[in-house]
């Protein structure tokens, strides 16, 4: 995707997950963010980095599109780590707050913080 295309606005959301010890969960609620409603690959929507911690049983999904589709790859994402993360046996040293922590949305190219 260039970043010299008219109009282009882009943005990432970081997805804290609450499980990092089962890799295959973690790619699932990856892949989830990448499929539209039709189960089709999303091509303009990237996961560009999978960050797992094994003590505090987190991982952060890193999720790059375009503004206007950012809000559904990442309600898809969300929808499959509360479907595959058991709260009820969840351990690590970090505290958390349910399968999805923190959805933290920065701006990337042509978007402010305010929007």
């Amino acid at each position: 995707m260039s970043s010299s295309r008219v109009g282009l606005r882009l943005a990432a959301c970081l997805l804290n997950v609450s499980e990092a010890g089962r890799k295959y969960i973690v790619e699932n609620i990856a892949k989830a963010a990448l499929l539209d409603k039709n189960g089709k690959k999303h091509p303009q929507v990237s996961v560009l980095n999978i960050f797992s911690d094994q003590d505090y049983n987190r991982s952060v999904i890193t999720i790059a599109t375009s503004v206007d589709k950012l809000g559904s790859s990442v309600l898809a994402a969300c929808l499959e780590a509360f479907q595959a993360i058991d709260m009820e046996v969840q351990e690590g040293i970090h505290p958390c707050l349910g399968a999805v922590d923190l959805i933290p949305i920065y701006p990337l190219s042509g978007v402010t913080v305010e929007e």
